[in-house]
């Protein structure tokens, strides 16, 4: 009888608390899915991006490890996400299912697309050369980022299919 009562009163989750805008949000929630997802954009951020003059002249093997770290981060964020959508109902999970799938392809193209672009030259003859020498968004924590709002992107035209 206990077992069944502590079941009973679990709900499953829900793909609404995962976006911040919504009224179903759940800090927790997010914490519990995206804790990873963040170690990964501030690693990158703090080496790639804030200090990567510095990180440059580090010797291969810590090269090597920042890099490795980023993407076990990141291949732990996906066992958290797995584990939060097998949690949860069956439309619920398709939901997420189609938005994951719609985040990861829609940040795919965009980084082909943007490296084709650069390779090209557009972004030169635009908008002349940037002072840095490159316009190249090649960190995790621009993956990270990109994969946020296609996500929120991919919520609002899934949520409305479903309805």
């Amino acid at each position: 009888m206990l077992y069944t009562d502590l079941l009973m009163n679990n709900q499953p989750p829900i793909p609404d608390e995962l976006i911040m805008f919504d009224k179903q949000f759940s800090w927790r929630t997010a914490w519990k899915v995206g804790r990873w997802w963040f170690a990964a954009m501030m690693i990158s951020y703090l080496c790639d991006l804030q200090f990567g003059e510095v990180v440059k002249q580090w010797p291969l093997g810590g090269r090597v490890m920042i890099v490795l770290t980023e993407f076990s981060t990141i291949l732990l964020f996906v066992l958290d996400a797995k584990r939060w959508i097998h949690s949860m109902d069956e439309l619920q999970r398709r939901l997420t299912l189609a938005i994951f799938l719609f985040a990861v392809s829609a940040t795919f193209i965009f980084f082909m697309l943007w490296l084709g672009l650069n390779r090209a030259g557009f972004f030169n003859a635009v908008f002349g050369p940037p002072p840095d020498g490159t316009w190249g968004i090649s960190s995790v924590a621009h993956a990270c980022l990109l994969f946020g709002g296609f996500y929120g992107l991919g919520f609002l035209i899934f949520k409305r299919c479903y309805k």
